[in-house]
């Protein structure tokens, strides 16, 4: 397992709080699996590597829907339908989520979801059709590579497909982080980017699934939370990571161009949750971009997690003698998953359109900042 110290914190955990209401989780161990491996959800991709972009699906296998929220926390944010998460609303349902590249153009994509959906009569009955809801937020990633070919209804509709499919795919330079670049915040100093990109994780604990997809184009670094090192970022020609933060503090740092950047995720669970928790769970889980990801939430960020709950296991908990979700447990599970995936996504990327990726540059030795 990659993270064994992570995976026994889990199960200790896990085990403590499931003791009242679950006890049989006591004796299940922590597994790290793949985000497609979820049951109730497919993942698809439509990727472009000669353009630099792409986008990416996430569709709940009930033609009925799943619950679904939204936290968008950054500066600059791109998406749609996401009024429509907040609970006070009347739909409570998405079909699936379009992560997409091409900035504001790629919210187009979601209308091939919504097509490619509403041909397999998936979505909310409103008579004549049914209406499949696609809530959507994308990245700008028009200065990679070419910025007048976008995620299209095209895409969208090849994307949805994909995930029907069962198109193998794999973190890095994949769907909506295929243009993804992080570390731009030094630019003006003459420091290099390097690639982000699409990364997963997900973890079980007994019949309990939890993960975390994410594509990372963040103004900032990918950090390591486990070491604090950055693995992904602003970096001299020698090969020398620059502390973004630092630089702020002390005045060396001049923001980026404006809505140039963005991570853009989402957290999927079988866990029965309302759609308030649903939004906790979101809220969260971005707990993990302040972890991974350092500057964070900035201006010029529009970083965004949504959150799909299956509704298929209880996770019962007391807050206060109440009985309650266990809102701490799925938490600490979505950060966490969340992490792996942004860290998967700095050190899957590989070189592309003249941007170096970590994954391409394994004979290279970094320096941490002193």
């Amino acid at each position: 397992m990659k993270h064994t110290k992570k995976l026994i914190s889990f199960m200790l955990a896990g085990a403590m709080t499931f003791s009242l209401s679950c006890a049989g989780y006591a004796e299940d161990k922590m597994q790290e699996v793949p985000f497609s491996s979820i049951p109730g959800i497919l993942v698809g991709n439509a990727t472009d590597l000669e353009n630099g972009t792409g986008c990416t699906v996430i569709v709940v296998q009930n033609p009925d829907g799943a619950i679904g929220s939204v936290d968008v926390r950054g500066g600059s944010p791109g998406t749609r339908e996401t009024d429509l998460l907040d609970p006070t609303k009347t739909v409570q349902t998405v079909n699936a989520i379009c992560l997409s590249g091409g900035s504001a153009f790629g919210l187009e994509a979601a209308d091939g979801v919504m097509k490619y959906l509403e041909e397999k009569n998936m979505g909310v009955d409103v008579g004549p059709t049914v209406v499949p809801i696609v809530p959507s937020a994308i990245l700008f990633d028009l200065g990679f590579g070419n910025a007048f070919v976008r995620p299209d209804k095209k895409m969208g509709y090849e994307a949805t497909d994909n995930a029907f499919k069962k198109v193998p795919w794999t973190d890095g330079n994949t769907g909506a982080g295929t243009g993804a670049t992080v570390g731009k915040s030094a630019s003006a100093i003459g420091a290099e980017a390097m690639k982000g990109g699409l990364g997963s994780c997900a973890y079980k604990y007994g019949d309990l699934y939890v993960g975390a997809i994410v594509a990372v184009n963040a103004a900032g670094n990918i950090v390591d939370p486990d070491t604090n090192e950055i693995i992904a970022g602003s970096h001299t020609a020698d090969n020398q990571f620059i502390d973004l933060e630092e630089y702020t503090m002390d005045g060396r740092y001049q923001a980026p161009k404006a809505v140039e950047n963005t991570t853009i995720g989402c957290i999927v669970t079988n866990a029965k949750l309302t759609q308030a928790e649903a939004k906790k769970l979101a809220e969260m889980a971005q707990d993990a971009y302040a972890r991974a990801i350092r500057p964070v939430h900035t201006a010029s960020d529009g970083d965004t997690i949504f959150a799909i709950a299956l509704d298929t296991v209880n996770t019962e908990s007391s807050t206060w003698n109440m009985p309650s979700v266990n809102m701490n447990l799925l938490g600490v599970m979505a950060v966490n998953a969340m992490e792996d995936a942004i860290v998967s996504a700095g050190t899957s990327a590989e070189t592309l359109l003249g941007t170096e990726g970590r994954a391409s540059m394994t004979d290279v030795e970094f320096t941490q900042p002193k």
